[in-house]
């Protein structure tokens, strides 16, 4: 039997999709593909395990007056990326409202928005790359901000992507030393996101979404 070697994280590359895009497939082929590089990430160790439907951390009041605490005010710098994930199906869009992270108001407004087409539903699951517990980050799309604390675990967040597909990863906590590294699983499989170092940078991850 041949040994076949485990996969690993590749870093995304700046303004650029990986090639083969057109081969990923909605619906229950991309679940079989988020559930194959899930089980990947976790044969590797980089990943523990997922949770595509909500979060196994839950942000205490106290956690979350530290992390408003260290919000930083000044510009960041912008580290630009790019990422492909599968859209969810507008009949489907309900269900997976109602276990995410949004508030009630959130998901009705999303969810309208969804059924004028103003906006896709995407699920990007998320994780710190290092498996560390406790780096927190705001990830912003459409307009709505959610703030998650991070672990080794993927945990899913529902993204309201628009037209430009504009989505910003920040920073709230001070990264550690060597930086944060975030994990995402995206249609094409794990990756790791730009290394951020500082409150002052931020990700804009330019999302296609097929």
């Amino acid at each position: 039997m041949m040994h076949r070697p485990d996969p690993e994280l590749q870093r995304l590359p700046p303004h650029s999709v990986q090639e083969g895009a057109s081969d990923a497939r909605p619906g229950g082929a991309l679940g079989v593909k988020l559930a194959i590089a899930a089980a990947a990430l976790l044969a590797s160790g980089a990943l523990a395990t997922h949770n595509f439907y909500g979060s196994d951390h839950k942000t205490t009041p106290a956690q979350s007056a530290q992390i408003a605490d260290q919000t930083p005010a000044a510009p960041h710098q912008a580290i630009h990326a790019a990422a492909q994930f599968a859209m969810i199906a507008p009949e489907n869009a309900a269900r997976a409202l109602q276990k995410s992270r949004f508030s009630q108001d959130q998901r009705a407004q999303i969810l309208a928005a969804v059924k004028r087409r103003d906006v896709r539903l995407v699920e990007m699951p998320v994780a710190d790359a290092s498996g560390q517990v406790g780096q927190a980050v705001s990830i912003s799309s459409a307009g709505i901000t959610q703030t998650v604390v991070l672990t080794g675990k993927l945990q899913s967040v529902l993204l309201p992507i628009r037209n430009a597909g504009e989505v910003t990863v920040t920073p709230v906590t001070q990264p550690r030393t060597g930086g944060l590294q975030t994990g995402v699983l995206t249609a094409l499989g794990p990756e790791v996101l730009p290394t951020l170092s500082s409150l002052a940078q931020q990700i804009i991850l330019d999302v296609i979404v097929q």
